[in-house]
């Protein structure tokens, strides 16, 4: 008697770790971008971004072996240079000729920088969405590249909507259009012939955009109302001393001052806790989204905070302030290890089932993005 054992085939891949591994050169290529910007008057800034990409990328290590970016600095001068010769020299060009033939007070003039920051507005998605495409198509792993294959386009409209939305209802529409915009740039990403995956719903964000909402309406409404009635204690004063602006020559009444000092701190501390409140969201959907996320048979989680979120940038804002600039590339390597280290991959990709991507490469850099200064990166 013969007895016949059904056997699965093994589970092919490996498990999926993410690392950053930091090496020196970071500071040499810091002092050369800034001397270099300094020289050529930033122009310098493309070749920059280059040299700094290059550097981090090789520190981000995916199963013990680094990424490369294979991006350059020619790429990126000319897509800037392509941006600035289609969009914005004709509005230049055009609001010189109104101003010069019509005058500062024309309507066509106020007309023409309407429509200006309208057409800003309204490529800023397309913006987002070519700089991603860009970047990840630049970036390889064990020879295998990344790619964006949607339209930037699509991408546009669906942005737009999402600003139209956010005004119209007060932002309400953020987590739904949020998640939305995060759709469609993760479910068109790839690696090599492997997509990745998004899916999720919004509602578990909500509860949580709703406590931040009304926490900042509640914090506005307290500083806003202190104020309103200093200054109604010190209403003959303050009347008084704008009456006389023009003329006075002594110092502004004590109260006056004070209500001056008052106005400046309310406004500093509203902004700090605002950036408190709203990073206490943002770092949930930051979470969020990274859970949604799936390549193969890997899901992803990730520890954001509010006030990890909040040293990170106000960290990078110091950095650049303190060095005169020389810091962005330390800056840049900040957020860059926030988010790797922080980041936890969880499952196994079959990577020998990955060939290389055939979609086509755009020869030209991220114009758009460099001139609406997108992100850090």
């Amino acid at each position: 008697m013969t007895v016949t054992v059904e056997t699965r085939p093994a589970a092919r891949g490996e498990p999926l770790t993410i690392s950053y591994v930091p090496r020196p050169g970071l500071w040499g290529i810091a002092i050369v971008n800034w001397l270099l910007n300094v020289v050529t008057f930033t122009l310098y800034r493309f070749w920059a971004k280059t040299r700094v990409r290059c550097h981090i990328w090789s520190c981000v290590h995916i199963n013990g072996e680094p990424l490369e970016y294979t991006g350059t600095g020619r790429e990126l001068f000319l897509g800037a240079l392509l941006v600035f010769g289609v969009l914005f020299m004709p509005i230049v060009v055009l609001t010189g000729l109104i101003y010069l033939t019509l005058g500062p007070e024309s309507p066509a003039l106020a007309g023409t920088n309407v429509a200006a920051s309208l057409v800003v507005v309204v490529l800023y998605g397309m913006a987002v969405y070519r700089a991603r495409r860009y970047r990840l198509s630049r970036t390889l792993w064990r020879g295998i590249r990344g790619t964006l294959t949607g339209s930037p386009t699509r991408y546009t409209f669906i942005y737009l909507a999402a600003l139209i939305l956010k005004f119209v209802t007060f932002g309400w529409s953020s987590p739904a259009m949020n998640l939305e915009l995060e759709h469609r740039i993760a479910n068109e990403a790839m690696f090599g012939t492997m997509p990745f995956r998004f899916s999720g719903a919004s509602g578990p964000l909500y509860r949580r955009y709703a406590v931040c909402w009304f926490t900042i309406l509640f914090v506005a409404a307290i500083i806003v109302g202190g104020l309103a009635a200093a200054a109604a204690l010190s209403g003959d004063n303050l009347t008084q001393y704008f009456r006389d602006f023009g003329t006075r020559t002594g110092p502004a009444p004590k109260s006056v001052a004070l209500l001056g000092v008052a106005t400046v701190t309310g406004v500093l501390l509203l902004i700090a806790l605002y950036s408190l409140i709203w990073s206490a969201y943002t770092a949930r959907q930051m979470n969020t989204f990274a859970r949604y996320t799936t390549f193969d048979k890997a899901g992803f989680t990730l520890n954001a905070t509010a006030l990890s979120l909040v040293w990170l940038n106000f960290g990078n804002i110091l950095i650049l302030i303190f060095t005169l600039g020389l810091g962005q590339p330390f800056a840049m390597q900040r957020s860059a290890r926030y988010f790797i280290d922080r980041l936890r991959p969880e499952g196994t990709v079959d990577w020998a089932a990955i060939g290389q991507s055939t979609a086509r490469i755009d020869k030209r850099g991220e114009g758009l993005a460099d001139a609406f200064d997108i992100d850090i990166f």
